[in-house]
């Protein structure tokens, strides 16, 4: 190994797994200057998004599990770093392997369970709004997600105050950036937050919520999306269900938007969404029927496409897991055994991104540009037999 150039070396290395690269950084001062290098992070995440490898589900109740996608066997508990006197914590969001969580005294942290590394935000007390000389809190949702134009990580959250007037209501929206280790306020939400706790979904670049036109509405059915870029409000554009008298929530698969239209236990038809630009941008994934699943059908969440791309796990009013086969329109039951009996799920990717600002890596070698410009030489190399079967 010592005589293979960097580049090989790093294209060996960024199939691992992640906790397996935490403890070959005590190889050699090399491999630990190249394996905490951002170009080389940035291309182990990559090649495990490209690959549909390294996934893990976190399985959350009142104590937080990890599983590995690739087998949905043995969850493990996981050390969370908040402090929390019933160990419990709210997982509000998952972005490159960081999840962004929150104890019940509302400290807020970024933490890569792969790496155990954490970063707790700055606290953030809410600021008072008043009406006639009363203000109540009424909701308060986040979201947390990566903002590729300014290689940012950014956590939002908005807040919503009632007063004395039962129509008037008043947002506040603060963003944290990780680049700027700080909370700044943004133009207010224009819409109402119906839902406590449906926290913002991340997909395309932007933060999406299920909203309502106003105060006095009590269905959500507007979906807007807050870009983490520009930091611009913007209504999404839905897809037309067949039929009345349903809900609406969110997911997410490869980061594509995913809407579930959700007809009052009848069923559920899940959409994806392509792209913003163009005429059509969803397609109807598949339906799911009453009779299919276990128990009463309120609640779907896609979670990750199998390797093949032919079946979807699906979470299941935080009960139940399935698979859905695209193909065959078909549900198969996943039981996991020793998990919850009611869990919350989130999906995300086992990484080396840190929870912090990366410093300028010493290692001169820009692995994700040599990618790029060599990647036939390296192909060619790995097929002697170096290639793994991904």
């Amino acid at each position: 190994m010592s005589n293979l150039p960097p580049e090989m070396i790093a294209a060996i290395l960024c199939r691992l797994p992640a906790k397996e690269l935490v403890f070959f950084r005590c190889v050699s001062k090399p491999w630990c200057s190249l394996i905490d290098a951002p170009n080389f992070i940035r291309l182990h995440l990559r090649h495990s998004l490209q690959t549909s490898s390294n996934l893990n589900l976190i399985l959350k109740n009142s104590t937080a599990y990890s599983v590995s996608f690739d087998s949905l066997e043995a969850p493990k508990e996981l050390d969370h770093p908040l402090m929390c006197y019933n160990h419990c914590i709210k997982v509000l969001g998952s972005c490159n392997g960081l999840l962004c969580i929150s104890n019940v005294v509302n400290d807020v942290a970024l933490w890569n369970p792969s790496t155990r590394k954490h970063l707790v935000l700055p606290s953030l007390p809410f600021e008072l709004k008043r009406y006639y000389g009363t203000c109540t809190c009424r909701v308060y949702v986040y979201g947390f997600g990566y903002d590729s134009i300014h290689d940012d990580y950014k956590v939002v959250r908005i807040a919503q105050f009632v007063g004395a007037d039962p129509k008037a209501f008043e947002s506040e929206v603060k963003v944290y950036s990780l680049r700027q280790k700080s909370w700044k306020r943004i133009k207010d939400m224009p819409y109402f937050i119906l839902y406590p706790g449906m926290n913002g979904v991340f997909a395309n670049g932007a933060l999406h919520w299920v909203v309502s036109e106003n105060f006095d509405s009590n269905i959500a059915n507007i979906v807007v999306s807050l870009n983490l870029a520009t930091l611009d409000y913007s209504e999404v554009l839905q897809p037309e269900p067949v039929g009345t008298n349903f809900d609406i929530n969110l997911g997410v698969l490869s980061d594509c938007l995913c809407l579930m239209a959700n007809f009052r236990r009848e069923h559920t038809d899940v959409w994806v969404m392509n792209k913003y630009s163009v005429k059509e941008p969803w397609t109807k994934l598949f339906s799911v029927a009453q009779h299919e699943v276990v128990g009463i059908l309120r609640y779907l969440k896609p979670l990750a496409y199998s390797k093949s791309g032919n079946e979807v796990l699906v979470v299941q009013d935080d009960r139940e897991l399935f698979c859905y086969d695209i193909k065959h329109k078909q549900v198969k039951n996943v039981p996991i055994c020793g998990a919850p009996l009611i869990f919350e799920v989130e999906i995300f990717v086992e990484s080396l991104v840190p929870p912090h600002v990366s410093r300028t890596s010493n290692v001169n070698m820009d692995y994700e540009n040599e990618e790029q410009k060599d990647g036939k030489k390296r192909d060619d190399f790995l097929s002697e037999g170096f290639k793994l079967i991904l």
